[in-house]
């Protein structure tokens, strides 16, 4: 019996044998993204920098919408850094198993690396982007110092949500095609209503509406991190406790369900493709 729980519960034994592998399967999305590109790694930074410019001309500039969020380019770039990391990661790390439908089927290996792959590739940009963000917090508000070391661990659990969600989303897509359509649809209307160009505090019917500012900050599972992050590498505070205990939970407990459905199923999503 115990032997036969040990096989339902997720693994990382395949780490040791096959993390050379992964990091192979990393350095190809790598490659294949910037080849044949110039400026490589720069089209990454260069599209963030033009949505902050331009959300900054539109909202803080002309509408007039953010008088009182301080540093506005910086607070929106701090967002489309996480964002950024969820959408892209998300989106293909969940097309990840059929778009290398010929690798999987080809030669047995564990299934978990390809979308672990694409999602660990995305993190290049989301470091550089945080490596040039985050020295301009400082300049800009030297009591950051005080807090941004949580960045870190906060981009840690950011890493375990988006692969926990890219396993489960691999799986789903291997069956039903769809998913990967449904997730283009939906990333729009996720987008806005993710605090990436306001905060929620910032509503006038915030005060009234307690449950709906709840809502939209724990039923959205992309907000804590932008907040999280936003937080200590822009405002140099802490978040309360209820949203630390969301980021360092939620994030692992996604990766470890999405590990088990992934191993689960592996072996019917090449059938399937």
């Amino acid at each position: 019996m115990a032997v036969d729980t040990a096989r339902t519960l997720p693994s990382l034994g395949w780490v040791p044998q096959y993390g050379e592998l992964l990091r192979t399967l990393v350095r190809r999305e790598l490659a294949v993204r910037f080849k044949g590109s110039a400026l490589g790694l720069l089209w990454s930074l260069l599209y963030p920098l033009v949505m902050m410019g331009v959300y900054t001309l539109v909202f803080s500039v002309l509408w007039h919408v953010t008088g009182n969020i301080p540093h506005y380019p910086l607070f929106v770039l701090s967002g489309l850094a996480v964002w950024g990391f969820f959408q892209v990661g998300l989106q293909q790390g969940a097309s990840a198993f059929v778009a290398n439908g010929d690798l999987i089927k080809k030669v047995w290996f564990p299934r978990e690396l390809v979308p672990a792959s694409v999602v660990l590739a995305q993190t290049v940009t989301i470091g550089v982007m945080l490596a040039i963000l985050i020295p301009i917090d400082l300049i800009v508000e030297p009591a950051n110092a005080r807090t941004v070391v949580l960045v870190i661990p906060m981009v840690a659990a950011l890493i375990c949500l988006v692969l926990g969600l890219a396993w489960l989303l691999s799986v789903a897509n291997a069956f039903y095609r769809d998913v990967e359509h449904l997730l283009a649809v939906i990333f729009l209307p996720w987008f806005f209503l993710t605090p990436v160009l306001y905060g929620l505090e910032q509503f006038q019917a915030a005060a009234a509406h307690r449950w709906l500012v709840l809502v939209m900050r724990y039923g959205n599972p992309v907000t804590p991190y932008v907040e999280g992050v936003r937080s200590v590498a822009l405002q140099a505070s802490v978040p309360g406790a209820p949203l630390l205990i969301y980021i360092f939970l939620v994030g692992p407990l996604a990766a470890v369900l999405g590990l088990w459905v992934v191993q689960r199923y592996q072996d019917r999503v090449a059938i399937e493709l």
